[in-house]
């Protein structure tokens, strides 16, 4: 399958392994206040300087295939986890700090509600987005996630992300 990457606009011919979610802001603030209210960098969000928001990657495991199944999402943290993960964002040993616990902010649509699912939230090597892993539940995610899919299931979800 032939697909033009919305990020860098080249064509491709193979089926992405990485789909990316915008920061969840519009769902709290009118698009016509977003300068006022709203700190957006690729990584982080900042709304009304009160709720706190982190880019990372959920990674499913492909049977048979290299690289996982990743979707750039955004966990809410608590403000102290925040300053704390902002505080050592430079710092090359971050990727050895316990986890944070989040909230999924986002819906992944091609499964059911993922709105609000509980994360832990991994710092990474530095240069690294990081990981985020779904409480262990019967929810279709997180068994994805702990369990792995096929190839076959890979194409299926790729194919309904990429005619959304």
């Amino acid at each position: 399958m032939i697909w033009q990457c919305p990020d860098c606009g080249r064509t491709h011919d193979d089926l992405p392994v990485c789909f990316g979610i915008e920061a969840p802001w519009r769902a709290l603030v009118p698009e016509e206040e977003f300068d006022s209210r709203v700190e957006l960098t690729p990584d982080q969000c900042v709304v009304d300087e009160s709720q706190f928001f982190v880019r990372g990657h959920i990674e499913v495991p492909i049977h048979g295939h290299d690289e996982p199944l990743s979707f750039s999402v955004w966990s809410s943290l608590s403000e102290q986890s925040f300053l704390h993960m902002c505080d050592r964002w430079e710092e090359p040993d971050r990727g050895l700090d316990p986890p944070y616990f989040g909230w999924l902010c986002n819906s992944i649509y091609v499964y059911p509600s993922t709105l609000h699912l509980k994360l832990s939230v991994q710092s990474r090597a530095q240069g690294l987005t990081p990981l985020f892993t779904v409480e262990p539940t019967d929810h279709p995610l997180a068994i994805d996630q702990h369990h792995g899919i096929t190839i076959a299931r890979w194409h299926e979800l790729a194919h309904q992300l990429l005619h959304a």
